[in-house]
């Protein structure tokens, strides 16, 4: 089971498209990976590790295209904690409208982020049922 941790939104500009006229996957991914870190950051407060990092993408899957002016609505949420290991799940959406059911997904991905001390690996001693 997750728990939603982080949402936040964008625009999508003229300086993000693709030769395509949609909304470039890099753009994309560094947000994600923005959005994901901010999870991982919150989740080691008060645990003695002083980062956490991008371990990896462990997937990705782009669903639907996103255009200029549309705005782009990300959910990050934990789903899995190992002894330094935060999995983290990301879905997108373009939202249309005020209520999620006519929003179109566009995409999820799975990251894991590894916290850090000192640049080496440190247990951050949580597990999900003690994160809030």
């Amino acid at each position: 089971m997750t728990k939603h941790f982080s949402t936040s939104s964008f625009f999508v500009f003229s300086k993000d498209l693709n030769y395509g006229e949609t909304l470039f996957g890099g753009k994309l991914l560094a947000e994600i990976d923005c959005e994901a870190a901010k999870v991982a950051r919150s989740l080691i407060y008060d645990t003695g590790a002083d980062n956490a990092v991008t371990a990896s993408f462990d997937r990705v899957d782009f669903k639907a295209p996103a255009k200029k002016g549309d705005l782009v609505v990300m959910e990050a949420d934990i789903y899995e904690l190992g002894r330094t290991s935060i999995k983290i799940e990301i879905n997108v959406w373009i939202r249309r409208g005020t209520d999620k059911k006519d929003w179109i997904e566009i995409c999820k991905a799975h990251t894991t982020f590894v916290a850090l001390k000192d640049g080496k690996t440190y247990p951050h001693r949580k597990n999900m049922e003690n994160i809030t």
